[in-house]
Order: C-alpha cells, then sequence, then structure tokens
C-alpha cells in the first residue's frame, strides 16, 4: 500500500474504532495531500461531534453539548434535538391547561399529558353537571300557577310567561336584574313574541343569544305551555349560560391557539393543511424559522426571546388578510395561504424578511430579527401527505439557511 494512503487509512481506522489514538499531522504528508488531510480532520470531527449528540439523544439527554455552528452533518440531528426539546417544554405547557394534541413520549412528556387529561376532564364533567342542574331544575317546575309562582320567586332563573298575543302575564325577575345591558330588553321581547305565537312543539329547548354595545349573553331557555288566569300562553325559563360558554370559547381557544403569539398552533395548522390537501386546493405552505433565537435567548434572556417570538409571528400576519400562520414550537411556524403561486408567495416572505431585518431597537438590543424560510406549492395534483409536504418546504428552509442566514451578533450602529 502507498505509505501516504497507509497513513490515511490508519487515521480513519483509528478515528472509527479508537476516537483517542486518531491523530493525522497534515504538514507531514507530501503537500499535494494537505489540504485533503485538513478537510478529512474537519469531516471526522463533525462526524464524532454528530456521534456525541446521538448517544446523549439515545440515552433522553435533551441538553447534553451541541454540535458546533458550522456542522452541516448534524443539522438534521440539532433540528430533531430543538424538536425535543419544545415538545418536553409543549408537555409542560399542557399540565398548565395550554390543551394540544396528543404526545405520545417517555418520561417527563408522558406525565404532563397525563396530568393534562386529567385538566380537561374535571373542566368538562364540571361544565356538563351545571348544565344538567340547569335541566333538572327546569324540568321541576310546577304546571299549578300557585305552586308555580311560589317556587319562580325563590329560584335564581329567570321565569317569564307570555300569551299569546305577546302580553307578559308574570315574571319573577325584573329585566334590569337579569339584563347585561338595557338595550337588549326590546330584542328580548321581540324574542319572546315570535316564540309565543309560533306553532312549535312544546316542551322544548331554545337557545337565546344577544349582541350589542361591545356586550354580549346567552340564555338556554326551556318554553312549555299552560294556561294562565284563562289565557293560552307559554312560560320561558331562561339560564343565563353566558359563563359557560365563556369558559368553553376559552377552552377552545387554548386547544387551537399558541398561547404567546395568539397565533394558531401545530395541532390546526397540520388540521388545516391536512384538509388543503384533501379538497385538492390550490395554495402555498412556507416552513419558516427564526435565525439566531438560542443566541438571544442566551445573551438577552428568555423575556427578549419572547418579544422576537412575537415579533415574527405579528410580522408573518401580514402576508396577507386570508393567510393562516401556525407556530409549530419553538423557533419554528407554518404559514398557508390559498391561491399563492411559490413564485409570488417568495416575494413576499422576502419583503417581510426586509422589514424584520430593519426594524428599529433599543440601545441595549444589539441583535438583528431575521428569519430562512421554504415555500412549496401544492395544487389539484399533489400526491404528498402534510407530513412530506412539510418535509419538503423545511428542506427548502435549511437551503436558504445556509445562504442566507445573518450572524448572531451584527452591529446595528
Amino acid at each position: 500500500m502507498d505509505p501516504v494512503a497507509e497513513i490515511i487509512f490508519k487515521y480513519l481506522r483509528d478515528a472509527i474504532y479508537n476516537p483517542a489514538k486518531a491523530g493525522l499531522d497534515p504538514e507531514s504528508l507530501p503537500e499535494g495531500f494537505r489540504d485533503m488531510a485538513k478537510g478529512l480532520l474537519f469531516y471526522t470531527e463533525c462526524v464524532r461531534e454528530t456521534a456525541d449528540a446521538a448517544r446523549d439523544l439515545s440515552k433522553g439527554n435533551l441538553y447534553g453539548k451541541q454540535p458546533s455552528p458550522g456542522n452541516e452533518v448534524a443539522a438534521p440531528l440539532k433540528a430533531l434535538c430543538a424538536s425535543l426539546r419544545h415538545l418536553t417544554w409543549q408537555a409542560k405547557q399542557v399540565a398548565n391547561g395550554d390543551y394540544n394534541q396528543k404526545v405520545d413520549f417517555m418520561g417527563e412528556f408522558a406525565e404532563a399529558f397525563n396530568v393534562m387529561i386529567e385538566q380537561l376532564n374535571m373542566r368538562q364533567t364540571a361544565l356538563l353537571e351545571e348544565i344538567e342542574q340547569g335541566k333538572r331544575k327546569m324540568q321541576a317546575l310546577a304546571q299549578s300557577k300557585n305552586l308555580f309562582e311560589a317556587i319562580a320567586g325563590q329560584v335564581p332563573q329567570w321565569i317569564i310567561v307570555m300569551d299569546k298575543t305577546g302580553v307578559l302575564r308574570y315574571v319573577n325577575h325584573s329585566a334590569s336584574e337579569m339584563l347585561y345591558d338595557m338595550v337588549f330588553e326590546k330584542r328580548l321581547y321581540d324574542w319572546l313574541t315570535e316564540h309565543a305565537e309560533d306553532d312549535k312543539p312544546v316542551p322544548r329547548t331554545e337557545n337565546l343569544e344577544l349582541y350589542g354595545n361591545g356586550v354580549e349573553q346567552f340564555f338556554m331557555v326551556a318554553v312549555h305551555e299552560l294556561q294562565w288566569d284563562e289565557y293560552d300562553s307559554r312560560v320561558f325559563v331562561l339560564n343565563d349560560t353566558s359563563s359557560n360558554r365563556a369558559r368553553l370559547k376559552k377552552l377552545e381557544g387554548m386547544a387551537y391557539h399558541d398561547p404567546l403569539t395568539k397565533a394558531y398552533n401545530r395541532h390546526y395548522g397540520m388540521e388545516l393543511l391536512t384538509e388543503y390537501l384533501e379538497e385538492r386546493n390550490n395554495f402555498i405552505c412556507c416552513f419558516v424559522d427564526m435565525d439566531n433565537l438560542k443566541y438571544v435567548n442566551d445573551k438577552f434572556g428568555h423575556g427578549e426571546g419572547d418579544n422576537y417570538i412575537t415579533s415574527v409571528a405579528s410580522t408573518l400576519k401580514r402576508f396577507a388578510p386570508d393567510a393562516i400562520v401556525c407556530r409549530l414550537g419553538g423557533d419554528e411556524f407554518m404559514l398557508l395561504a390559498v391561491n399563492w403561486s411559490e413564485e409570488e408567495a417568495c416575494r413576499r416572505m422576502e419583503a417581510l424578511r426586509d422589514e424584520l431585518i430593519a426594524m428599529k431597537y433599543g440601545d441595549e438590543v444589539t441583535y438583528r430579527h431575521s428569519i430562512s424560510y421554504g415555500v412549496v406549492e401544492a395544487g389539484a395534483n399533489n400526491n404528498l401527505s402534510a407530513g412530506e409536504l412539510l418535509r419538503i418546504a423545511d428542506e427548502k428552509m435549511y437551503a436558504y439557511k445556509r445562504i442566507h442566514k445573518i450572524p448572531p451578533s451584527v452591529s446595528l450602529k
């Protein structure tokens, strides 16, 4: 074997099987082989860093020493590690009431998810029990007028009796006690009149929604028939469900929105992406990755990092009025927009990136806001799954980042 080849072969064998003894001095080789030897040293160092990080990851250690920034061999592994760290954070958020899609993982992920399920079941059970209690109270109302009045005067529900000509015959509470805004009184009367005169079967339950002056109020209304002082009448039992509706609305918002940025979360985004693909819509999927978020968190703290994240989210929301922006986790976003071409979307994303870079900051902030992105166009002939489409956009983003990423620290003076 050629002496130079033997030296290089021995180095490669030691680098694989006995790294502690692996050594290669480029200056000891003929001049034509020195650059190759330096490149080989750099490559094996990248492989070693990648292997060390993979060993940490295989043991469940998500916070071990990461490969150096210039190590492109480890780029997919670093991305995986970042995703897993975010999943850990996401599980803790779920335990605090930030409900999201199901996460099946080991260790603290499973523990956090179990806490989420317990909290969600408790809240849903409590809401259902409140509704059932309201129904049982309404069903227990007596038909006798005297008994009816005696009971009605003691219950918190609002009981209104109206004959079929629209005349109020009995009310157990005044409108000022029960309505959030007196502008609702006329609208309530019109609603009662309509339902007192209709031919729908009774007993039945209706939902009543009142809006006005920036206020909204909701009632679940049980409608019954009875004879009141020889008048054919309807009795309306109104149970204010506004607080329940507010709690349900809050739960829905928590299930589909990211609490920090108020953008949609990964669960909603992946459902919508799958829906677009199943309906064969023409749309673009843009994968966005923030540049240097870790640097900002380490240098300026996670509070400034959150400010950076919300600033990027706000900028992405300006892509188009009907565009959907989802925070996939950590420093990653997905943007979906119908009837955009890839070329048009790239121009728009470049303009938004320029806006971020040009933003003005305080004297103590010495980093530029910046993003990298990858755009994929899908249409009626697309046969990719949601995961495959997102993966292609992710690969395009990394290709863009390698060329355009701004260094972590750039003077703004």
